[in-house]
């Protein structure tokens, strides 16, 4: 993947816990997850470098509320 990022295993790992064998496809197909992804880049860097962590949360919480 060419978007890949320390923070992209993790994305997987909890893609891996919640759809099994088909996370890899659910990952690779979906925008939304792309699209985390890419702005989660810097999730692992200083508070200055994620801004929009909050927009992540808000976007985790609507979807959380369709499963």
């Amino acid at each position: 993947m060419s978007n890949d990022h320390p923070f992209t295993q993790v994305i997987l790992e909890i893609l891996h816990e919640q759809f099994g064998e088909v996370a890899n496809d659910i990952f690779n197909q979906s925008p939304l997850i792309q699209y985390l992804n890419i702005k989660t880049k810097s999730a692992n860097r200083g508070s200055k470098s994620r801004p929009a962590l909050g927009n992540h949360y808000a976007i985790y919480v609507l979807s959380d509320q369709f499963t």
